[in-house]
């Protein structure tokens, strides 16, 4: 029997855990908010003075003060000398790579690397090899095939995958490209930054890889609750990226009300570091209860949670909607990295509460 589609989700409310969908108020386990940001009332609050005092953009090479106090916050997070911000995280990767591409030859990239870095390759006009998906050994392999005498490979990948959660093995990553002079690691971290790392920088930080070599792109939209990608670095890399990205030329900014709202999110989660506290206990509740449900799920801080192969999961979250619970299920290979057989994707978030996380576990096991 062939399942109808589930209906859209229609928002009524500011995305959070609990939220109104449909006329119903909900327990949501969807979607990239994992700190509620994008529901903030400081943050909706920055947004609407801004775009009161700039209107919706520049339209011009004029200066705007909210852009400057952006990058002062942006600087402090990932404590690096500058931040290259921009219109889009989606376009990120391609800032990077081609801020970057007088430093590399050839292109070794992650089988499921997200689509932003797929379409920033064309740009670039180097050769490019795949490596099985998350798979050192293969990486190793590739690079001795393919790599001639002097060349520095770039190796692309996602820090943090966005349908399965997987955690890039950047540390042996690394290690596979110890004997390549002038090696780089990049990587889209837009579902590391913030969440993954002692203070929020991401993946890097997580796996003890900041530093020369190895860079990463992210986004504003997701754990930030704002709009934007972002680039972090030295001022050296910032002066590639204003010479060789063109669409740090050419695109207009951001709207000043997301750059507003941008900055009152990282000011809110510097100022409420129980929030990231709450999503790492949030995470392990999670994790751990599946897994007594009978799921495999490995034990990582990664807030995106992945379950699969026993069960009918379309019918299972159906079923959960019925109790006001939606999540959802992703189709295979519906998505960048996503699987060959169908998976149900919780996204945790730091403003679920214990209770919340009981309910989804609970009711699951009835009706399993």
């Amino acid at each position: 029997m062939t399942r109808t589609m589930a209906a859209p989700i229609k928002m009524e409310s500011p995305l959070g855990a609990r939220m109104f969908i449909g006329g119903r108020e909900v327990d949501y386990y969807c979607g990239t908010s994992y700190f509620c940001q994008h529901g903030h009332p400081e943050v909706i609050e920055a947004a609407c003075d801004a775009t009161r005092q700039y209107g919706m953009g520049p339209g011009t090479l004029a200066h705007m003060q909210v852009y400057a106090d952006l990058q002062e916050r942006l600087r402090d997070w990932f404590g690096t000398e500058e931040v290259v911000y921009m219109i889009s995280g989606y376009t990120s990767p391609m800032v990077l790579l081609q801020g970057l591409r007088d430093d590399f030859d050839v292109i070794l990239m992650d089988s499921a690397t997200h689509y932003s870095t797929r379409d920033a390759i064309p740009t670039l006009g180097k050769r490019i090899h795949e490596f099985r998906h998350a798979d050192p050994d293969d990486l190793a392999a590739q690079l001795s095939q393919h790599v001639k005498p002097g060349e520095r490979p770039a190796v692309l990948t996602d820090g943090v995958f966005p349908s399965s959660g997987k955690l890039a093995p950047l540390a042996d990553f690394r290690q596979a490209m110890a004997s390549y002079d002038g090696a780089l690691l990049c990587i889209d971290d837009s579902h590391g930054v913030g969440v993954l790392g002692e203070t929020g920088r991401g993946s890097l930080q997580h796996a003890g890889l900041e530093g020369e070599g190895n860079y990463l792109a992210g986004t504003m939209s997701k754990a930030f609750g704002a709009l934007g990608g972002i680039v972090p670095g030295d001022a050296g890399l910032a002066a590639k990226i204003a010479g060789n990205a063109m669409i740090m030329r050419g695109a207009s900014p951001a709207p000043p009300g997301l750059a507003a709202a941008a900055a009152a999110s990282l000011r809110v989660l510097q100022t409420t570091p129980e929030k990231r506290a709450n999503l790492i206990r949030n995470v392990k509740h999670m994790r751990s209860g599946l897994r007594a449900l009978g799921f495999e799920v490995v034990d990582t801080p990664v807030p995106i949670v992945t379950i699969k192969g026993v069960t009918d999961l379309e019918q299972l979250r159906d079923r959960l909607a019925e109790r006001d619970i939606i999540v959802r299920v992703q189709q295979p290979g519906g998505y960048s990295d996503a699987s060959d057989v169908s998976t149900m994707r919780l996204a945790v978030f730091s403003e679920h509460t214990p209770h919340q996380i009981d309910r989804l576990l609970q009711s699951m096991a009835e009706l399993l």
